[in-house]
């Protein structure tokens, strides 16, 4: 509670603006180079697995499984990590948005304003621009992926310790 004599902490300036959803350069190589550790080892596992329960040949079970796992799991995953990501982008600092301001601004203020939102233009949706959603939604996963690991990692060690591992 502050008094009236005492200054009040200065008010962000709010500047109206609208996403518009980015759209990588070299079409999102840089984000499947990113992400391509997580979805090798995952179809590693994927088509492993298929070609234990698949009764075929074995290049034919690798095909069959590559296949599946592209169509099964790396493309809706991604698409619905990068969907989801970008619903919501005041949670997630506005990832995969690029901020254009209804008014102008100086070069030093525009981190330092408070933009409000008042339109999301999302991209027309093609082939590429679907794979490009996809690499950037694996990335979102993998740095999802990362930060649970590092929560996970304090009492996992702290229970191995109690059990004697580590002694």
């Amino acid at each position: 509670m502050s008094s009236e004599g005492e200054p009040r902490e200065p008010r962000r300036k709010e500047v109206r603006a609208r996403l518009v959803e980015v759209t990588p350069s070299a079409n999102g190589l840089s984000y499947w180079i990113l992400s391509a550790p997580v979805i090798v080892f995952l179809g590693w596992f994927w088509v492993d697995l298929f070609e234990l329960i698949a009764a075929a040949a074995r290049p034919v079970g690798l095909a069959l499984g590559t296949t599946t796992y592209i169509a099964l799991i790396v493309l809706p995953l991604g698409y619905a990590a990068h969907r989801l990501v970008t619903s919501f982008p005041g949670i997630f600092q506005r990832a995969g948005w690029t901020v254009h301001p209804l008014a102008p601004l100086r070069p030093a203020e525009q981190y330092s304003v408070k933009y409000i939102v008042v339109s999301r233009e999302r991209a027309a949706t093609d082939v590429r621009r679907v794979l490009l959603r996809v690499a950037q939604g694996w990335v979102y996963l993998e740095v999802a992926i990362v930060l649970i690991g590092a929560l996970a990692i304090a009492p996992l060690y702290f229970s191995a310790v109690e059990f004697g591992f580590g002694r």
